[in-house]
């Protein structure tokens, strides 16, 4: 019986991997893979920008706003970028309150390290734009330290330190704001997406391959030769190593992806410093790594778990149609559900606190869209999330228990009439 399981399995497994569509979709994925993470380096090939226009206002209290100006507009040009304006207003910072988008940036004297800076704004800065400010004051501060005479020690270091400028933003609010927009916009493509993508993929997959069986009369033979449960764990186990497969080539086509982003970094002045290195700084300012670090186990229990649950209740409503068209129908709620999740996981951000959306966080089948989410912009503590991932494992072991029954019934079930009266009887049997 073992050897006839891992046969299933096998068989299940090559019907899905061993084709032209897979290896067709595999390209297309890891092309699209490259295109998104250099996406950036693509349009400013083509003369587009990432950054917004602004205009930079320059409180100058050392008398070195055309050193600043000009090494500022130099390496807007040498990056691409397009459109900044340095203007010189000693008394913008007069009245704060009537500060919207401008940024300013404000240069002091400093006795120890010849020049210190500050940069207001009200709401949060670019680090596009943060980074050339920074490079630019830097720039100011080493030409003050060259036009002195008779360079000491001291002041060599000095010149080869870096300038500290600290950063106001008087609107904190908004800050923290974009910063769990951003941590929720990356958690949702990053794990959510792929995620819902996997699932809508396995289902289908499970569907089109149970109705081939019936419709072709071939799962008389199978059952004949195997019981309808081993029959039934081995579409689940086929299923769910399929989608680890998957999963293992994604990761694999966004490190080529990466890879090939670093090369390009290194042969082009499109960027300074890389967006993922920005994208990685801010996680970690977020704490999203520590956090991951703290629920690793946890998470990786409640996405297996999920697949689970999903490849299950895909097998029970296959079973119970004869054709694939039946299915579709028939998998509709399923469908609405993984877009509920979905959405809400996007949602989550922008409705900050919902009673409603940390309520569907423990429901099965949402929860693993909504629940990671929730976790890592810190809505949801990880004890709630270890109480999310232990009723999604009850729900999935009732789901494997009286789907089981409704399966025995369903494979060898050809007519669609009284579908759903046939369905709940059979609840009723024992296994």
């Amino acid at each position: 019986m073992k050897n006839k399981f891992k046969y299933l399995v096998k068989y299940s497994l090559k019907k899905k991997i061993d084709t032209k569509w897979f290896k067709i979709v595999n390209v297309l994925l890891l092309v699209l893979l490259v295109f998104l993470v250099n996406m950036d380096y693509l349009i400013n090939l083509f003369g587009g920008d990432f950054e917004e226009k602004e205009n930079i206002y320059v409180v100058d209290n050392v008398g070195s706003f055309d050193t600043f100006s000009s090494y500022f507009n130099a390496l807007a040009k040498e990056m691409d970028i397009d459109g900044f304006e340095i203007i010189l207003d000693q008394d913008i910072l007069n009245d704060e309150s009537k500060i919207d988008d401008e940024v300013i940036v404000v240069l002091n004297p400093s006795n120890t390290e010849y020049l210190s800076g500050e940069i207001v704004s009200f709401d949060a800065v670019s680090r596009t734009t943060y980074e050339m400010i920074v490079s630019s004051v830097n720039a100011v501060k080493s030409e003050l330290v060259l036009s002195t005479s008779g360079l000491t020690p001291d002041e060599i270091a000095a010149l080869s330190s870096p300038v500290e400028i600290t950063e106001r933003v008087l609107n904190e609010e908004a800050q923290n704001n974009e910063t769990k927009e951003n941590v929720g916009a990356i958690v949702t493509t990053v794990l959510i997406v792929p995620f819902f993508i996997l699932i809508v993929t396995m289902v289908q997959m499970l569907g089109a391959e149970i109705n081939d069986e019936k419709t072709s009369r071939g799962m008389e033979i199978i059952i004949s030769s195997v019981p309808a449960k081993i029959h039934f764990i081995s579409k689940v186990v086929a299923a769910i190593s399929y989608v680890l497969i998957q999963g293992i080539l994604l990761l694999i086509y966004s490190g080529i992806a990466m890879l090939l982003r670093n090369v390009l970094a290194s042969s082009t002045t499109v960027a300074s410093g890389g967006m993922f290195t920005e994208v990685l700084t801010m996680l970690s300012d977020a704490g999203i790594f520590s956090l991951l670090a703290k629920g690793s186990v946890i998470l990786i229990i409640l996405f297996i778990v999920s697949f689970i649950a999903y490849a299950i209740t895909a097998a029970i409503l296959a079973s119970m149609t004869t054709n694939i068209e039946d299915f579709q129908q028939l998998q509709t709620p399923l469908m609405i559900i993984m877009l509920v999740g979905y959405y809400v996981a996007l949602m989550a951000v922008m409705f900050d606190g919902s009673v409603f959306i940390h309520v569907l966080g423990y429901i099965p089948l949402l929860s693993v869209m909504i629940a990671p989410t929730l976790y890592l912009i810190g809505e949801m503590s990880l004890l709630s999330l270890a109480l999310s991932t232990l009723l999604t494992v009850v729900v999935t072991y009732f789901l494997y228990k009286y789907g089981l029954r409704i399966y025995k019934v369903g494979i060898l079930n050809y007519s669609s009439s009284k579908l759903w009266r046939k369905m709940f009887k059979s609840l009723g049997n024992k296994e």
